[in-house]
């Protein structure tokens, strides 16, 4: 029975006292921080995260960037008029998700999608009509204007973005024909 009590307290006493390393700091914790810095970068890397980003950017610089410089330079005459002029810049963001959107349902990409070797599809793996493609970048303006629609692959089994579970859309690696 002593012995019992002996174990009983020295299995009671590691619970509430996690076993320390040399220098003092918990295993355990470093251990789960670990953990999740791995599981974490596995749902960057499921979700394409670099691809996306390098997407992106290309888009920006080779069909927003243009549009933004017509715009303020070509039709308002001054970077002035276009900054004092909110409606012509909520114009520019419609026009760009416009021509994102033709370019997804055309041909599953965009150039900068192209570039980074990935395609915007349905769930079934067939191609987006021009409505759905809208939609899915309305949705990603508001999703990352808030940064919860970035957030949602961290909480979900299936990885995907607010953007893409509202749409049924996915991100896919282009297959070489």
């Amino acid at each position: 029975m002593k012995n019992d009590l002996k174990k009983w307290r020295k299995v009671k006493s590691q619970k509430n006292h996690p076993p320390r390393t040399s220098s003092g700091s918990v295993k355990q914790k470093s251990h789960s921080m670990q953990t999740f810095f791995h599981a974490s970068l596995q749902t960057l890397q499921q979700i394409h995260t670099f691809g996306r980003i390098k997407a992106f950017i290309t888009d920006m610089f080779m069909i927003y960037t243009p549009i933004l410089y017509i715009t303020a330079y070509v039709v308002l005459g001054s970077a002035q008029g276009f900054r004092d002029n909110q409606t012509s810049i909520f114009i520019c963001v419609c026009l760009y998700g416009v021509i994102s959107a033709l370019f997804i349902s055309i041909s599953s990409q965009t150039p900068g999608l192209r570039y980074a070797g990935l395609m915007a599809v349905r769930t079934n793996g067939k191609k987006m009509g021009f409505l759905r493609a809208l939609v899915r970048f309305f949705i990603w303006i508001l999703g990352t204007t808030f940064l919860f629609g970035l957030c949602t692959p961290f909480f979900r089994k299936d990885k995907k973005c607010l953007h893409d579970i509202v749409c049924g859309t996915t991100i896919i690696k282009k297959t070489q024909k």
